[in-house]
């Protein structure tokens, strides 16, 4: 590792595309949304109350400022990137696309040259790994994606069929009915997948919206239960809120691990930041998706962990609103709430099937970043020969999103391969991040240009941070796992 590609070289020499209309920032905040705000929010409440609230508060912000952190990493990566492909075709034109400081830093307020930092064409992070981290560099990146996306994949299949195997019953055979589900799944997911961003716009914006009401709707009906008459039940038999500690030492080791889960979408910065029409609203879009983040994770984990206490279902916590009824209705013979108002089995049912939805838009974008960045590692040099080949484009999506699919038919109790496989997210989201931004630094100073783009972040873009927000993801990977050995 640590090898620098010569910019010249084939990789680099790769078709400059066309600037066209793209996303707006608001579509574009909405397909992040919908990376980052995967099922695993839905685990938050529980690590809130296992952790504490106040310390969970505190692990949360740490975790999504580093994530932010990382993400601009990647970003001065992609236009340092971008600089040294610009310098090949034109060498004169090398600091209109890698900022000098001093006198011309009022170039950064020139909205034409920063729409070009990152504007002249995607570079998936196999490809930067390959260029800045070597042949080894970029292997290691593709196993460690592939692992982490591959169970990410399965996982999503499994959520689907369990999900609507347990809501909607077919057969009367809960394990019929799930492989039905998982077909049905399928049919809608593997087309999407072999869809480009710009023609599944429609889609993800309305799922977006989807788990803004989801929020809406955990938080405000948690709340409205806590605001309500003392003594009146709304969740099954719970009439109030338990509560959580403020801080317990002992559930330290499930948050980090989740609330990093809940922030991680690195990988798939490039292919979210090429249909953007504002290049240089990137790090504005990709900061206010953490914010939102932050807010809603915030809001759900502490206000569901305060009411539900320990009695938050370890499935997730939109189990528990199976029984929500806001005082309506009655509990029959078999412990099922019965004759409930319309609207608290509108908002029961939407919560309890949200994962559903959820992994629908998920599953394709993941899908997605995956698939382009196997065929980035199968042809190399000669991806500029292919890469608008729409039948090589769809073989490689399909490749990565059937199988996945095939082994949630086959195996779907997968929580421990799932446990030991998503520990390598924390390496995509901190480590690799840190090492691309380190050494594609290196390549453009040895070029003779500014370390210093659009993207830089003063202090944070120094190689003391760097090293330290790369480092952090290394200790999560150890972290995490010498916890789940002392598990068993």
């Amino acid at each position: 590792m640590g090898r620098v590609s010569n910019p010249s070289s084939p990789i680099l020499r790769r078709r400059v595309s066309q600037p066209n209309a793209g996303f707006s920032p608001f579509v574009a905040m909405c397909f992040t949304v919908n990376y980052i705000m995967g099922t695993g929010f839905l685990t938050l409440p529980l690590a809130f109350s296992s952790a504490g609230l106040g310390l969970s508060l505190l692990t949360l912000a740490v975790v999504c400022y580093l994530s932010d952190v990382s993400k601009n990493f990647m970003l001065e990566a992609m236009a340092r990137s971008n600089a040294l492909l610009r310098t090949e075709a034109s060498p004169d034109k090398a600091d209109a696309y890698v900022y000098p400081t001093g006198e011309a830093s009022s170039l950064l307020h020139s909205r034409e040259q920063e729409a070009q930092v990152v504007a002249e064409r995607t570079f998936e992070v196999v490809e930067m790994c390959r260029m800045y981290l070597g042949r080894r560099g970029r292997a290691a990146y593709m196993v460690t994606l592939f692992m982490y996306m591959f169970g990410t994949l399965w996982v999503y299949t499994t959520v689907f069929g369990h999900a609507m195997a347990s809501s909607v019953h077919i057969t009367g055979d809960v394990g019929t009915d799930y492989l039905i589900w998982v077909g049905v799944f399928a049919v809608v997911v593997v087309p999407l997948t072999c869809m480009e961003l710009r023609e599944q716009v429609g889609v993800q914006v309305v799922l977006s919206l989807a788990r803004f009401a989801m929020v809406l709707f955990m938080v405000g009906t948690t709340a409205g239960a806590m605001a309500g008459k003392e003594g009146v039940e709304q969740f099954g038999h719970q009439s109030g809120a338990r509560g959580a500690p403020l801080v317990d030492l002992s559930g330290f080791y499930k948050m980090v691990p989740i609330a990093t889960y809940a922030n991680i979408y690195h990988h798939s910065i490039p292919g979210l930041s090429m249909p953007v029409a504002d290049k240089s609203r990137l790090g504005f879009v990709f900061g206010a998706t953490f914010a939102f983040g932050m807010f809603a994770y915030s809001l759900i984990g502490g206000t569901v962990a305060w009411y539900f206490g320990d009695g938050v279902d370890e499935a997730g916590a939109n189990i528990n609103w199976g029984v929500y009824h806001a005082g309506t209705g009655h509990e029959n013979a078999h412990g099922e709430w019965v004759d409930r108002a319309w609207w608290v089995r509108m908002v029961a049912y939407f919560v309890v099937c949200f994962p559903a939805l959820d992994v629908v838009s998920a599953f394709p974008l993941n899908g997605i970043t995956l698939g382009n960045n196997l065929m980035v590692m199968w042809f190399g040099s000669r991806i500029a020969e292919v890469e608008n080949n729409k039948r090589v484009t769809n073989l490689f999506r399909l490749a990565v999103s059937i199988p996945p699919i095939l082994f949630a038919s086959k195996w779907n109790n997968i929580n421990k391969i799932t446990d030991y496989t998503g520990i390598t997210g924390f390496l995509i989201a901190f480590t690799f991040p840190a090492a691309l931004h380190i050494y594609s630094k290196r390549a453009v100073v040895a070029k003779g240009m500014s370390e210093s783009n659009l993207f830089s972040q003063g202090f944070w873009s120094k190689d003391g941070p760097t090293y330290l927000v790369g480092g952090w993801g290394i200790f999560l990977v150890v972290f995490v796992f010498a916890s789940l050995l002392l598990e068993g």
